[in-house]
């Protein structure tokens, strides 16, 4: 049963929302929308048409934010990861940005639907029974 809580914080659900300050502070994960010429521009660092940048924000100021990238997303929806790497996204690039906060109901219902489901899976296998053995039955089914 200990693996079935150790298994809940994988079923956190996360959701984009508007920024709750005017600027955000560091260490904060964000996604930030591109302007067509932001996207345009920054190519030669992020790659050809990327519509949304996100990672941890090093440090915002007036003139742009400094970004730990953790993912990219073209107009077509495609999605790479990143390691890590460090862009500056100007504010003139920038059309728009969300930060990312915890879902509460989402992460609820998604760290149920995985207990349930691995204490279901723990019942088929055989429940407690399954390693400890029955006493009196050998390989031979009791005889």
């Amino acid at each position: 049963m200990i693996m079935l809580g150790a298994a809940v914080p994988l079923g956190a659900c996360y959701t984009y929302r508007p920024l709750s300050t005017p600027a955000p502070e560091p260490g904060t994960r964000i996604s930030a929308q591109l302007t067509g010429q932001g996207s345009h521009d920054l190519a030669g660092q992020i790659g050809p048409d990327v519509l949304h940048v996100e990672g941890e924000v090093m440090e915002a100021d007036s003139s742009g934010l400094d970004l730990v990238v953790r993912e990219i997303e073209s107009y077509r929806g495609i999605r790479s990861d990143w390691q890590g790497e460090q862009v500056r996204l100007p504010r003139a690039a920038v059309a728009g940005i969300q930060e990312r906060k915890l879902s509460p109901g989402g992460t609820g219902i998604m760290g149920g639907a995985i207990v349930a489901g691995l204490y279901a899976i723990y019942r088929v296998l055989g429940g407690p029974g399954l390693f400890e053995g029955n006493p009196g039955q050998g390989a031979g089914g009791g005889r």
